[in-house]
């Protein structure tokens, strides 16, 4: 209700709506604990390795002790295993313990919870990933203070300032798709930033929008790069160029392909510089200047699983146990993504001591084209609330249509279909054709993931990326 409310409201409500939205969220995200966090991090980056190691395997001790004496969940797994918390004195001795997937959260949220934990305190999370998986978890507010400290500190590397102006480039409708003129951006002035929704980077909108970019003259852009990529491909498209460029673009969420970082580069002539984190709020990891991702230790432990080794670079999947929330504790979290790392103990170029990811992979993903020009690659929004869905992969066969493929939970009904279709309109378009497949699973890449979103369109799709998908003969089908 108050989603379709907003969307009726004159612009300068919208403005207000918004105001409301980052005054609330500036308390959490920016307040005393921020700058505290902020503070700490700027002389702790300085640190060495050893001092590093150090604090995260103190972090380590008191994290499992906690969660042995507090959280049924991990006290069960310890002594199933006879593990005590003197067992596990730091970083070295998390692999005694078990894996934790994403199904293991959803299986476990309650006993996860800490039998100390103030739920009213903690904030919940909802997220989806690149898998269509629907997560309910909970985050510390100071976990949130403590990631936006992280941000800022990623920021401050190449010159960014606390109180610059800037655009965020969000999937979020905060301009209503159905909005036909301009202005399609609005202001959230406690953030210092301007918002624009990836439903208006298409061809017939993207003039006003540079317009609007070259007269704010921001000192710099943040958002997915795969929505800010839209941003660029439409104004290129309609022979538009920045007369006043950002400076500097800050990316995150999803993984950047080498020909988006080319375009925005071209197109922009910013430096274009990205961090990796995720929604549970275990870990984090963010480029130098050098664009080498350093893992952000005062966070949690990113643990490396080596799976294969070629010519001194090692792939693997990430393991994540996160300090920031104790009574929801992450330990060897699996979110799903694989990294890439120099063998050996290499140390940066940049300085920095903290351990080091060459990059990370397992968010690429295709676009899907809207009837209304859009490029979406994400559809993370659209499944935040759908916990009967186990996983699902959207692909796009013709213009105007996508195909859900879904792998359903049992209690999955007709109900929940058409709250795929409401989050689709809502989020995606409004005028975008939804077929329903249902399958008993997804087929995964070469890196053992699936791909959430693949196009088999044969239209500008950047140069080696699989498009083939194979449907499992047993499915069945639905058109609405």
């Amino acid at each position: 209700m108050t989603e379709a409310l907003y969307a009726r409201l004159p612009v300068f409500l919208q403005n207000a709506a918004c105001y409301w939205y980052g005054h609330k969220e500036a308390a959490v995200r920016l307040g005393p604990a921020f700058e505290r966090y902020l503070q700490e991090m700027q002389e702790s980056e300085k640190w060495s390795r050893g001092q590093i190691c150090a604090y995260q395997d103190e972090k380590v001790r008191n994290l499992v002790s906690y969660a042995y004496h507090n959280v049924p969940f991990y006290h069960e797994q310890m002594r199933e295993r006879r593990l005590l918390p003197q067992d596990i004195r730091g970083t070295s001795d998390l692999a005694k313990l078990p894996i934790l997937t994403k199904e293991d959260v959803r299986a476990n949220a309650d006993r996860l919870l800490s039998t100390n934990a103030r739920r009213h305190r903690l904030l919940p999370r909802h997220t989806s990933g690149t898998t269509g998986k629907c997560l309910e978890l909970y985050v510390d507010p100071s976990a949130v203070a403590m990631q936006w400290a992280m941000w800022w500190r990623h920021r401050m590397r190449f010159g960014l300032r606390l109180g610059t102006r800037h655009v965020n480039f969000t999937g979020k409708p905060v301009v209503p798709q159905a909005q036909s003129a301009p202005p399609y951006w609005r202001w959230n002035l406690p953030m210092h930033q301007a918002l624009i929704n990836m439903q208006h980077l298409t061809p017939a909108k993207i003039a006003p929008i540079v317009e609007f970019l070259d007269r704010e003259a921001f000192e710099f852009y943040s958002g997915y790069p795969s929505i800010i990529h839209a941003l660029v491909s439409a104004a290129k498209h309609a022979g538009l160029k920045l007369h006043c460029p950002p400076r500097v673009i800050t990316t995150g969420a999803e993984n950047i392909l080498a020909n988006q970082r080319a375009d925005i580069e071209e197109f922009t002539g910013a430096i274009l510089t990205d961090q990796w984190g995720m929604t549970e709020a275990c870990a984090n990891a963010s480029q130098c200047r050098k664009m080498v991702y350093h893992e952000d230790f005062e966070f949690g432990v990113i643990e490396r699983q080596e799976a294969r080794r070629v010519d001194g670079v090692i792939e693997g999947s990430l393991l994540c146990t996160g300090f920031a929330t104790p009574d929801f504790p992450l330990i060897r979290y699996e979110p799903g993504d694989i990294g890439i790392w120099a063998a050996g103990d290499a140390r940066c170029e940049c300085g920095l001591e903290s351990p080091s990811l060459l990059g990370i992979m397992g968010r690429m993903d295709d676009y899907v084209i809207t009837p209304e020009g859009s490029r979406i690659m994400r559809f993370d929004y659209v499944f935040k609330h759908t916990v009967n869905v186990r996983e699902c992969q959207v692909v796009q066969d013709q213009i105007g249509e996508i195909r859900l493929r879904i792998v359903r939970r049992p209690p999955y009904s007709n109900a929940d279909e058409r709250l795929l279709e409401a989050e689709i309109r809502k989020w995606i378009s409004p005028t975008l054709r939804v077929r329903f497949e249902y399958v008993t699973e997804i087929e995964r890449e070469s890196n053992g993931k699936f791909r959430a979103v693949k196009s088999l369109l044969s239209i500008d799709r950047p140069a080696g990326r699989s498009s083939d998908v194979s449907c499992d003969g047993a499915s069945n089908q639905r058109v609405c």
